[in-house]
């Protein structure tokens, strides 16, 4: 076997390859993240998650810290910042950007048409949470002993969603060997840690932490923590939690900890009775009971319900030597399969989707209170949810966008006076669409249709009818209040007041952002009165609705090129005030949308790519890998997934909550240390967003002939440097499995699984 070692920051991944032979007999292919000592801080710990509870062992050697999550770890509540005010200013609004005061119009939004109490700066709006730290203290067991340990390693296996740490040291004269295990079990619903020694007696201690809202109890074989979170509204209790650890097994040499963690936030959400602590600790007592089996079958039950999802895809990239052994082998192929891994640990049987931080979080205040960005990071979150072969775990993200509905149609009502639903930038735990406290970044009211078309995507892949009759009402009612809230403007139907996602241009020197008809306005609108356009179609129902939305987007206005040569952002060519913008919203027809689909507007996008730069947050890096490979620039695409994975330098800092004295955050973009992509700091969507870029380098399908043939690119974005690889598992739309392998930079084999019998057309592109 070969074996390559790539460092990132102070991780050193490790990737093993089967060789290529003439045997049938299939050898494994383990992914793994490895470290040779404890991790400093949070962002060097290694993450396990099975959709509902999060950890993240440091493997201290005399202190063993795991970072806990359970996903509705969520202050707040629901509450009703709608503005009344607000639709009567409308008319005055888009009067001033018809005639072209921007500056007016934004001034007006400030004093009229925002939320009321501040949006998510209200403690009702709430922020995702840690559930807060399990500490296992081993210094009984090293006591009078000179601890120096030797052959430290620390291991996240993603075929097995498990996690490990060894190493060995001097006891009592003798060689010891410490071993622990850790893993949450998607099967049994508890966070397992297994301890073992060699040549030396366990003798441990064990408590949870938190710095706030929470009461502890503890016997010599269990741990209980509990609290209730801030509901910031004084007339409402907030989520109730409880968490339990239970040592089941305990030998000299051997002990096993179950963890269960229960909040009683869908009781809250769905206006149920809530469950009290005691009903919380029953559950708690009856999980742990139920996962209280053999170790071994514990385990296999985890592992067999974790690969169900994640050996659905098989990538392996790199060189090939004169041995058919992969040499060099490339980071891609870890990467494209820990956005998967991440992905199924943040969705698997989940009731959220994964927030900006997935379900990872380490402190009581989330950066951007750890919610959902309705402006492209949630959308990116579920990039590669059906290319991925993820399709199963759509669930979460369809029952959130479901349940942002009711809200959104108050939105449209109070603030624009008309039908449909609606969201904007900021959206949370507890439904919330308004606009938020600032126009200049919360004026843009897409976010709602730009979510709902991912529920479109997943219909694409999967082409389950079932599924599209019961998005549909979602999918019409997002169209219809776009629709509703179009005016004319210079002969056009444009959206307004809106903007371009946290960009700004100069009128008149001073900055602005305010504007009719952004560019990404005007496509999401084409994409979703498509998609609505072909689900009635394929339900063979509302074609009268369906032409009024064919005929309502032949009035939208086309999208411009600058004399530059660069797609326009807005209807005006507006100066920005940042060329270098981190969003590159007008590019959304490109990726994910297909707006962008001529000779002239590509070549317009490449402009505005060039013009933009290859830096940027980490998201931005993740979307621009996404573009260029839309673009079958692979060496492009390339470039830019080498810039997502810059690692990150460490600086010192005060201590935190927690003690920490390291701190990553403010430091730039790139790759933390465990792979978690930085923002900075910590943002998820950047490692969703470059997974799904890496499969659109290898396979493409989202073009359609004029007669309905869903056209197939194989390797359609590859870099110079891929001479050999493979994939299988990959899915197109159409509920398509295809699996491709390459040498010497052309293709030797590929299969195309079309179970449906699509109309399809495969093209080679090596």
């Amino acid at each position: 076997m070969s074996l390559t070692k790539i460092i990132l920051g102070m991780a050193v991944t490790t990737l093993l390859f089967a060789s290529c032979s003439n045997s049938n007999e299939k050898e494994p292919t383990p992914l793994q993240i490895t470290f040779n000592q404890p991790a400093e801080m949070w962002e060097e710990t290694l993450p396990l998650g099975n959709g509902r509870l999060g950890a993240m062992p440091d493997g201290g050697i005399t202190k063993e810290t795991l970072v806990l999550n359970e996903e509705t770890m969520w202050s707040g509540c629901e509450w009703d910042p709608s503005n009344p005010e607000a639709a009567k200013y409308l008319p005055d609004i888009r009067k001033k950007l018809i005639e072209g005061d921007n500056l007016a119009a934004e001034e007006l939004m400030n004093k009229h048409f925002t939320c009321l109490d501040g949006g998510s700066t209200n403690p009702r709006y709430g922020t995702y949470q840690t559930l807060g730290k399990f500490v296992i203290d081993f210094s009984p067991m090293f006591e009078n002993q000179d601890v120096k340990t030797q052959d430290y390693s620390r291991k996240l296996n993603l075929n097995e969603a498990i996690a490990s740490t060894s190493f060995s040291f001097d006891y009592n004269g003798k060689k010891a060997k410490f071993f622990r295990e850790y893993y949450t079990s998607y099967d049994k619903d508890v966070i397992v840690i297994k301890l073992s020694t060699e040549n030396a007696p366990l003798n441990f201690n064990f408590e949870f932490q938190r710095p706030e809202h929470a009461e502890f109890s503890n016997t010599k074989i269990s741990a209980t923590m509990q609290g209730t979170l801030s509901s910031g509204d004084p007339e409402k209790d907030g989520v109730k939690f409880l968490t339990k650890a239970q040592l089941v097994k305990s030998t000299e040499n051997e002990a096993i900890i179950l963890i269960s963690a229960k909040t009683n936030y869908n009781e809250i959400i769905n206006n149920r009775f809530t469950s009290s602590f005691k009903d919380l600790n029953n559950i708690a007592d009856n999980t742990i009971s139920n996962a209280t089996i053999d170790y071994d079958e514990l385990k296999k039950l985890h592992i067999n319900e974790f690969q169900k999802y994640f050996n659905n895809v098989e990538v392996q990239i790199g060189k090939k030597d004169e041995n058919c052994k992969f040499q060099e082998l490339d980071s891609a192929a870890l990467y494209l399969q820990y956005g998967r891994y991440l992905l199924i640990s943040s969705c698997h049987n989940a009731t959220l989707p994964p927030n900006l931080q997935g379900i990872w979080a380490d402190g009581v205040y989330t950066p951007w209170n750890g919610d959902y960005h309705l402006n492209i990071n949630v959308q990116m979150n579920h990039w590669p949810m059906e290319p991925g072969n993820l399709s199963q775990l759509s669930q979460p993200i369809t029952k959130y966008v479901e349940g942002l509905v009711k809200s959104g149609e108050k939105t449209a009502s109070v603030f624009y006076g008309t039908g449909g639903w609606a969201g904007h930038v900021l959206a949370n735990a507890w439904h919330f669409t308004a606009p938020s406290e600032n126009p200049s970044w919360g004026a843009t009211f897409t976010g709602g249709a730009w979510i709902a078309l991912q529920l479109w995507e997943h219909y694409l892949f999967t082409k389950d009818k079932q599924y599209l009759e019961r998005v549909y009402p979602v999918l019409k009612n997002a169209a219809e209040f776009l629709r509703a809230n179009l005016f004319e403007y210079n002969g056009y139907l444009v959206t307004g007041p809106s903007t371009s996602p946290e960009n700004a241009f100069l009128k008149n020197g001073k900055r602005c952002s305010v504007c009719a008809g952004p560019t990404m306005d005007t496509q999401i609108c084409l994409e979703l009165f498509s998609a609505v356009e072909q689900a009635a179609d394929i339900l063979n129902k509302d074609s009268q609705y369906a032409d009024l939305l064919k005929k309502t987007s032949e009035k939208l206005p086309p999208m411009k090129i600058s004399p530059n040569g660069y797609l326009q952002e807005w209807l005006e060519d507006y100066e920005e005030t940042e060329p270098t913008h981190r969003h590159v919203s007008h590019l959304f027809g490109l990726y994910p949308g297909t707006t962008i689909n001529t000779p002239e507007l590509y070549e317009a996008a490449k402009q505005t790519l060039k013009r933009r730069g290859d830096e940027g947050t980490g998201w931005s890096r993740a979307w621009k890998i996404c573009f260029w490979a839309r673009l079958c620039d692979g060496n492009h695409a390339y470039k830019l997934f080498k810039n997502l994975l810059t690692p990150i330098k460490t600086s010192k800092c005060e201590p935190d909550q927690w003690g920490n004295t390291i701190s990553y955050s403010g430091k730039g973009a790139g790759t933390l240390p465990n792979m978690f992509c930085s923002h900075p700091p910590f943002q998820i969507d950047g490692n969703f967003g470059g997974s799904a870029g890496l499969m659109e380098m290898l396979l493409q399908s989202h073009e359609l002939k004029a007669d309905g043939t869903r056209i197939i690119k194989l390797l359609p974005a590859i870099p110079d440097i891929w001479t050999s690889g493979n994939f299988k598992g990959l899915k197109a739309r159409g509920n398509i499995t295809v699996s491709c392998t390459w040498d010497n930079g052309k293709i030797t084999d590929y299969t195309i699984e079309n179970p449906l019998n699509e109309k399809i057309e495969v093209i080679k592109c090596r």
